[in-house]
C-alpha cells in the first residue's frame, strides 16, 4: 500500500474524539434539544390555556402564589417532562438517520460512540440543567411554602432530586432507543415500553410493595399516603434512578462494535450497583 493511499485512509477513518471536543458537542446537542418542537408544542398549550382562562375570568390577571408556582413547577417536572425529553431527545438522535444524513456521519473524523456520547451529555446539559435549576429554586422556596396553603409539605431536597433524575432519564432512554432502533415507529414503541413497564411494577407493587420502589417514578411521602413509603429509603431511590440513567447511557454506547468489551465490563459493573441500591431500598 502507498504511503498516498495510508494517508487517505488515515484521514477517512473516524477517530476518537477528545473529551473536550465531545462537551462542545454535547452543548450543541443541548440547544438542538431544548429547541425541540416538542417543547415548543407545550409551551404554546400551556400559553392558549392561561390565556383562555384569563378570557373566562374576564382579563383578570394576578401573578401566581408562591405555593401554586410550586405545585405547578413539580407536576410539570414530575408527570411530563421526562416523557417529553424522552421524545425530544428520540427526535434528535434520529435525525440523521429521518434526513438522510447518516452516510455523511459515517465520512466524518467522528465515532458514532463520540457521538452517542455527546448527545447523553446534551441531555444533561439541556433539559436535566433546566430542571435542577428549576428545582434548586424550589428548594429555596421549600421552607417558606410550608407556611402557605400548600395542602401537603414541599419535597424535601433527596425527593426533589429524583425528579430531576426522571427528566434526564427519560432523556437518556430516549438516547438508546433511537440509537438502536433504527426503524420508524420506534419512537412510539420505547414510549409504550417504558409506560407499561411502569404501569406493571404499579400492579405488581399492590401485593408486592418491594416492586413499587423499583419504578422509575417519584417516591416521595407526601404524595402517596400509603405504608410502603415509610418503609424505604428515599435516598437509595434516588442512587436507584441515577443508576437507570446510567444504564440507559452505557445501554446507548453498546451499539458501536469497536471496544465494546470495554463497555460491557462497564455496563456489568453499573448494572450491579444498580441491582444492590434497588434491592436495598427497603
Amino acid at each position: 500500500m502507498s504511503a498516498e493511499t495510508l494517508e487517505t485512509t488515515a484521514v477517512a477513518a473516524p477517530t476518537r474524539m477528545a473529551l473536550p471536543a465531545i462537551v462542545v458537542l454535547g452543548l450543541r446537542e443541548a440547544r438542538r434539544i431544548l429547541r425541540s418542537p416538542v417543547y415548543v408544542v407545550i409551551v404554546a398549550f400551556l400559553l392558549a390555556t392561561g390565556g383562555l382562562g384569563s378570557v373566562i375570568d374576564g382579563f383578570a390577571f394576578e401573578l401566581p402564589s408562591a405555593s401554586a408556582t410550586y405545585g405547578f413547577v413539580i407536576f410539570m417536572l414530575s408527570l411530563y417532562a421526562g416523557v417529553l425529553t424522552y421524545a425530544a431527545a428520540h427526535l434528535v438522535t434520529s435525525s440523521s438517520r429521518r434526513t438522510g444524513a447518516d452516510r455523511q456521519l459515517e465520512a466524518s473524523p467522528t465515532t458514532e460512540r463520540s457521538r452517542v456520547g455527546a448527545m447523553c451529555l446534551g441531555v444533561v446539559f439541556g433539559p436535566g440543567l433546566v430542571a435542577a435549576l428549576a428545582l434548586a429554586g424550589l428548594a429555596l422556596l421549600g421552607n417558606d411554602l410550608i407556611s402557605f396553603d400548600l395542602g401537603k409539605a414541599p419535597l424535601s431536597g433527596v425527593e426533589l432530586a429524583q425528579v430531576g433524575l426522571t427528566v434526564v432519564g427519560g432523556g437518556v432512554f430516549g438516547v438508546m432507543v433511537a440509537t438502536w432502533l433504527r426503524f420508524p415507529g420506534s419512537l412510539p414503541l420505547g414510549l409504550v415500553v417504558l409506560i407499561m413497564g411502569s404501569v406493571y411494577v404499579s400492579k405488581v407493587g399492590e401485593s408486592v410493595d418491594l416492586f413499587r420502589w423499583l419504578a422509575p417514578w417519584v417516591t416521595a411521602r407526601v404524595w402517596f399516603d400509603e405504608v410502603w413509603t415509610l418503609a424505604g429509603s428515599q435516598s437509595l431511590h434516588a442512587l436507584y434512578l441515577l443508576g437507570l440513567c446510567a444504564l440507559a447511557v452505557c445501554g446507548a454506547l453498546l451499539h458501536q462494535r469497536e471496544g465494546r468489551m470495554r463497555w460491557a465490563v462497564v455496563s456489568a459493573v453499573v448494572l450491579t450497583l444498580t441491582v444492590v441500591a434497588g434491592g436495598t431500598q427497603l
